[in-house]
C-alpha cells in the first residue's frame, strides 16, 4: 500500500488537505507464480490486504479509524525495472458526513507502479 496522508481541515466548504505527523500501516501480501507462464520468474500474480491512516500531531492513534482494502495484482520484472498493476476493493468505505465535515473516502481501486517500495 502506498499510503497517501491526508486529513480534511475544518473548513466544510473547501477542505485544505494537511496531511499527516503520524501514521498506521498494515501490509500482508502473498506471491505466486503467474499461471500458465512456466519457468518465467518475472511475471508474478499477488493477492494483498492493506490497512492503514495518517493522524494529526495531536489527535490519538485510533485502530477503528484504519482504512483498509483487499486486492489481486500483476508483478513484472521488466527489463526497465519492476512494474505492478493491482486492483482494490475498500472493506469499510467511509462516506461524507454533512455535520461534521467529515469528507467521503477518494477511492482509488486501479493502481499502476514503477520500481521498488521502501
Amino acid at each position: 500500500m502506498n499510503s497517501a496522508a491526508a486529513s480534511p481541515s475544518a473548513n466544510n466548504f473547501n477542505p485544505v488537505y494537511t496531511g499527516g505527523a503520524k501514521k498506521v500501516v498494515f501490509n500482508a501480501e502473498m506471491i505466486g507464480p503467474f499461471p500458465g507462464a512456466g519457468n518465467d520468474k518475472t511475471l508474478r500474480l499477488f493477492g494483498f490486504l492493506d490497512a492503514g491512516y495518517a493522524y494529526r500531531a495531536q489527535d490519538p492513534v485510533r485502530l477503528n479509524e484504519l482504512r483498509s482494502s483487499y486486492g489481486i495484482g500483476l508483478s513484472w520484472i521488466s527489463p526497465m525495472g519492476p512494474l505492478r498493476f493491482s486492483y482494490a476493493v475498500p472493506i469499510n468505505p467511509r462516506s461524507a458526513d454533512p455535520v461534521t465535515g467529515r469528507q467521503a473516502d477518494r477511492i482509488q481501486k486501479l493502481q499502476f507502479q514503477i520500481g521498488t517500495s521502501f
